[in-house]
Order: C-alpha cells, then structure tokens, then sequence
C-alpha cells in the first residue's frame, strides 16, 4: 500500500511539474510576442517621427555652395557662393528637384549651410591633359570650362600610336584619369615619356 501512495504521490509531482512549466512557457510566449510587436510599432512610429521632425530646412542665413565635380579628374572646384534667401525654408528633396535641370545635386545640407554639386564629364579648367587624336597620344588644354582643344596641331599631337599601347592605357586615356591632368605643358610632356 505504500508503495501505491508513493507512485501516486511521484505520478501527482510529476503532473505538477509539467501544468506549471506548460502554464509558464504559455504566459512567457504571450508576454514576449506581444512586446516585440508593441516595440516594433513604437520604434516605426518614432523613426518616422524623427525623420520629419529632424529633416533640416535651410534657414534664411544659411550659405549656398555651388560646386563641379570633374569627373576625368576628380577635381571639385567651388563655383560661387551666395545666401540663401529664396531657399529658407526648403527640404533636401526641395532643393534636388529645384535644380535638377541644371544638374546639380544636394551634397551636403544643414541648417547653416547647403553645397550643391554638378558632375561633369571633363577635365579641370585651364589645364594641360593627355589624350586620343586620331589614333596617337595628343596633348589637349583646357579653357575655362573645363572643354579639351588641342592648340597647336604639329606639336600637340604625337607620333606615339594607340595601337602600341595596352589596352587598359588607351581606356584611361579615353575616359580621362588624374594622373593624365597637369598643371603645365612641360608636366604634360613628361607624362608622354610612360610612351615612347
């Protein structure tokens, strides 16, 4: 008989155990869903409301840039400054479609200061780059808009064929590298002895 009362009392513990682990393990999944969805919530609500709430305006003191970037040779050249008047007030996304046409991007805003750039594919202004006339390395100059002329033919272009080149040369030479922009005619030149 006792033997009886201990494996119903084993069998009652036992019993008692799981209810309570099954009671738990119920509560604890409830308690942890329902707060990861009332976080997610809370966290979604609150990045919207931080992102509209703290998207900069310009203010009617702020400075405007205006920049151009010379893709050939990666140069970033400030163009003008002025105040900002007539843009107090606007968003970066304001300001971007403001000045699309004209194909400047915002690059950097806050509230006392907005840079606009401009990529363009060219060289910098007033320099001497070398390049591709006709299948020969030629040296080109650059006027005051960064647009490529050559300005003597009989010494601007050289005998140096393109064909006599690798063809990852005559790709930088086409799309334009920094390292083929100089300040000078003489820099230029030396440039042409990689070459010959």
């Amino acid at each position: 008989m006792d033997f009886i009362y201990r494996n119903k009392k084993k069998i009652r513990n036992i019993l008692l155990t799981l209810l309570t682990l099954a009671v738990f393990s119920g509560v604890y999944y409830v308690c942890v869903h329902k707060l990861e969805n009332s976080n997610t919530q809370n966290t979604t609500e609150k990045s919207v409301n931080a992102q509209s709430e703290l998207e900069p305006k310009v203010s009617s003191n702020a400075n405007v840039i205006f920049k151009i970037k010379y893709t050939k040779s990666g140069d970033i050249i400030k163009q003008k400054e002025n105040n900002s008047k007539n843009l107090s007030g606007k968003t970066k996304g304001e300001l971007n479609d403001m000045y699309k046409e004209d194909g400047y991007k915002v690059t950097n805003m806050t509230n006392s200061q907005v840079v606009f750039t401009k990529e363009v594919d060219k060289y910098a202004p007033n320099k001497y780059a070398l390049g591709i006339k006709n299948g020969y390395i030629a040296i080109y100059r650059t006027d005051s808009n960064g647009n490529m002329f050559i300005e003597d033919k009989n010494r601007d272009i050289t005998d140096i064929k393109i064909s006599r080149l690798k063809k990852a040369d005559i790709e930088l030479l086409t799309k334009g590298n920094k390292y083929f922009e100089c300040d000078t005619r003489e820099d230029a030149e030396a440039r042409l002895e990689d070459y010959e």
